[in-house]
């Protein structure tokens, strides 16, 4: 599932396309939608055309991993891709944006079978919401639903409220809590996944099944500053692609690079030269380097 560096990409790619779209193009207003598949839309689908037809987007924004429209009459197309799901934008002259889980028709044939959504910009430009497995989903919400969803998701690790100060409180209240599968937990700190969990327990030297009771001030400190110094790196580099992630033009972020223990089970410790290791929590596989971390 893309984790926040991906959903931030392709966030970055839609703004830059539909909200500020090149020479004059009138890609803000939708002009229809076709609705293939309508579980994916979530509302009734003569309610959702009503309220999405004619619509303007004001805004578009990230929260968590998930992709969110303002709209102009106020209410909020929400978009989550969960495994394999697509948001990708062909504008007019044939310009893409977006990305999500390579499908093999993606680029060369949109619309293809896994388009179930489809939005349609005045103007000409067309917003295909693609899913293998049907996972995904997107939701028209009003404030009040907005609201509820975002209360179900802690703190961005890459906004200015999420200080040193604040990552200790909230760990703080965990002190049970197994670190590495803490940091998954949406409710505490919003975005982060499995990825860039295991990243920054061995950027801090933390083994991830130690808990945060036994995890002192100066290990939580270099724990938060890894977090986000890994964060703003996978999002300089478009995130990282495993089998799940793609841009819109079918390129790959080139986080995968700059990994030192995600996918690397049986190799060599880049920092130590000893074996890369792995360990199950719940449902999850981490890696880990067992001399570097402790």
């Amino acid at each position: 599932m893309p984790e926040l560096p991906e959903v931030e990409t392709i966030k970055r790619e839609l703004v830059e396309l539909i909200k500020n779209p090149p020479n004059g193009e009138a890609s803000k207003k939708i002009k229809s939608v076709d609705i293939n598949l309508a579980k994916q839309v979530k509302m009734p689908k003569a309610k959702f055309l009503r309220l999405v037809e004619g619509q303007k987007i004001k805004n578009i924004r990230r929260r968590a991993k998930m992709i969110i429209f303002d709209l102009a009459s106020g209410w909020h197309l929400v978009f989550h891709l969960k495994m394999t799901g697509q948001l990708i934008y062909r504008g007019k002259g044939g310009k893409l944006a977006g990305g999500g889980h390579p499908i093999r028709q993606d680029l060369e044939d949109l619309p293809n079978k896994y388009s179930h959504v489809i939005f349609n910009f005045q103007g000409g430009s067309r917003l295909f919401f693609n899913d293998l497995r049907q996972f995904g989903w997107v939701k028209l919400v009003n404030n009040k639903e907005l609201e509820k969803i975002d209360k179900e998701f802690g703190i961005e690790p890459l906004e200015r409220e999420f200080t040193f100060k604040r990552f200790k409180e909230l760990l703080e209240k965990k002190q049970n809590k197994v670190i590495k599968p803490l940091l998954l937990e949406q409710g505490v700190i919003a975005g982060i996944g499995n990825i860039y969990a295991q990243e920054a327990c061995f950027c801090a030297g933390i083994m991830p099944n130690r808990r945060v009771k036994d995890i002192d001030e100066a290990e939580l400190k270099k724990l938060y500053n890894c977090l986000i110094k890994i964060l703003k790196l996978a999002v300089e580099k478009k995130g990282t692609s495993a089998d799940n992630y793609v841009d819109a033009f079918g390129r790959q972020g080139s986080m995968v690079e700059y990994l030192k223990v995600y996918d690397r089970k049986g190799k060599k410790c880049y920092k130590c030269r000893g074996e890369i290791k792995v360990m199950k929590q719940g449902s999850r596989t981490t890696a880990y380097c067992g001399a570097c971390q402790r």
